[in-house]
């Protein structure tokens, strides 16, 4: 059994699903109906909320048909012409609460008519999210003390997910039973054999699960030390493919019921240059694939690409005697400006 934080906080994702859906749901349609009349949605994320932003993009494209703004917090900084966002509702990640330019964007937004929604675990109303907030959800995962963002991840999403209007409740006891199964079944051990010794990891996905392959290569690279990307399927033979070589490892995420094609091209080449690969959930090469238990929700399938990344990283810091729950030049809050 792995012993560090990042591990035990990442294995409590499935008791946080059970006991927390129902309220996420509950307060998630409270929010819903008063921000009925604002279509434009803004997600503001850094890190791993920043890629839980990546996923509600999707699902809340898919719901209303509008592309969401992933707002940079850059532009908060600049002297721009006056814009009215009264029409948009601000939708904020945060597990701590305390990201300087999450807060600064926030607050920039707010005062030029937007409704600020925050996603946070902060309780202290001195948070400089709650500040700008006008309303929150709390996430109720519990103190996470590891450098790496793992069951706040999982929480985040199936927030996400419910304030783009989908129903949680079900996919939450699904997905928790699918992770519980996961763990037991050892794939992410088998997963870190695979990577194990590997120049660099790129993770794959389509759709929402895009959010899931970003954050699985920033876990490798805060928790390991692995130069890591996150690339949609269609995205990575745009270029990026042309980079990998043997020596490299690339892992393919599906839920076995999604279209084939893209997914099949991305096999040919990597095999045609060689490169090891790895299928989690695809059924097109079954020599090369780890089954997944899967819950109904496609979208819910993101969770376990993201939960088999944090117990694949700590299993490959375990390993290869590194901490991962510190980090010499990160800290778990990141204030920048």
């Amino acid at each position: 059994m792995l012993k560090s934080l990042m591990a035990q906080e990442a294995r409590s994702a499935p008791q946080v699903l059970r006991s927390q859906a129902q309220r996420w749901q509950q307060e998630a349609n409270s929010i819903r109906q008063l921000v009925a009349g604002r279509p434009t949605v803004v997600l503001l994320g850094r890190g791993s909320s920043g890629n839980v932003c990546t996923f509600a993009s999707y699902l809340f494209a898919m719901q209303s048909g509008r592309q969401p703004v992933e707002f940079r917090p850059w532009l908060s900084t600049q002297d721009l012409p006056v814009a009215d966002w009264q029409d948009a509702v601000v939708y904020a990640f945060s597990y701590s609460g305390q990201s300087t330019d999450i807060a600064a964007s926030a607050e920039w937004l707010r005062a030029r008519g937007a409704l600020v929604v925050a996603v946070s675990e902060a309780d202290s109303p001195d948070a400089h999210l709650l500040k700008a907030a006008h309303h929150r959800i709390h996430l109720g995962c519990g103190p996470e003390q590891a450098v790496p963002a793992t069951k706040s991840v999982i929480a985040q999403l199936f927030v996400a997910a419910a304030l783009a209007g989908y129903d949680i409740v079900a996919a939450a006891q699904e997905t928790a039973a699918s992770l519980l199964q996961i763990d037991a079944d050892g794939i992410p051990a088998q997963l870190a054999t695979f990577l194990d010794g590997a120049r660099t990891v790129t993770w794959l996905a389509r759709g929402p699960s895009c959010g899931g392959a970003l954050d699985a290569a920033l876990k490798l690279q805060e928790s390991v030390g692995i130069p890591a990307f996150g690339y949609s399927t269609a995205e990575y033979l745009h270029g990026p493919i042309a980079a990998a070589s043997p020596a490299d490892r690339v892992v393919i995420f599906s839920g076995t019921d999604e279209p084939m094609a893209s997914k099949q091209a991305v096999s040919a080449a990597l095999l045609a240059r060689a490169v090891p690969f790895i299928c989690l959930g695809c059924n097109h090469l079954p020599e090369a694939q780890l089954a997944l238990p899967f819950p109904q929700a496609r979208w819910a399938r993101t969770a376990l690409l993201a939960y088999i990344a944090q117990l694949t990283c700590a299993t490959l810091a375990e390993r290869s005697g590194i901490n991962p729950d510190v980090h010499p030049a990160l800290h778990k809050v990141t204030q920048t400006h």
